[in-house]
């Protein structure tokens, strides 16, 4: 959401001097997914349409996949990785989808998908690897 400051003319001294925002709505930020993620999210719905049946991995996907488009319009929602913030890895946000944990990055206009991980495994052994592996920074 861009905002821009403008100072709106009034009738008295005072009212002169208060900021008007304008906000742009229609400025959306845009998704980018890495390999890792993609692949995992991939696997995830494999695994539940090949164990659990179709219409499970079809609900599973419109979970995550939802949560991943509220992003273009809130970036903010998700909350900080204590995690990565413990060794000092900062930029990396979280969105929690039932099971499924999504991790990205914003820079500018654009969100980085990084991650999307069954939140019962050992996070932090996945993402101190993809830390060791340069995939996060």
């Amino acid at each position: 959401m861009r905002v821009s400051r403008d100072f709106s003319p009034g009738k008295c001294e005072a009212a002169e001097k208060q900021p008007v925002f304008r906000v742009a709505l229609n400025m959306k930020y845009k998704i980018n997914w890495s390999k890792d993620a993609g692949e995992e999210f991939i696997e995830i719905i494999s695994w539940y349409k090949h164990n659990v049946g179709k219409n499970a991995a079809q609900k599973i996907y419109s979970k995550i996949n939802s949560q991943i488009e509220k992003l273009k319009d809130m970036p903010g929602i998700g909350k900080a990785v204590q995690i990565l913030k413990d060794i000092g890895v900062n930029n990396y946000r979280q969105i929690v989808q039932d099971n499924w944990i999504i991790y990205y990055r914003v820079e500018g206009r654009n969100i980085y998908i990084v991650s999307v991980i069954d939140g019962r495994r050992n996070l932090e052994e996945i993402l101190y690897k993809k830390i060791i592996d340069g995939k996060m920074k």
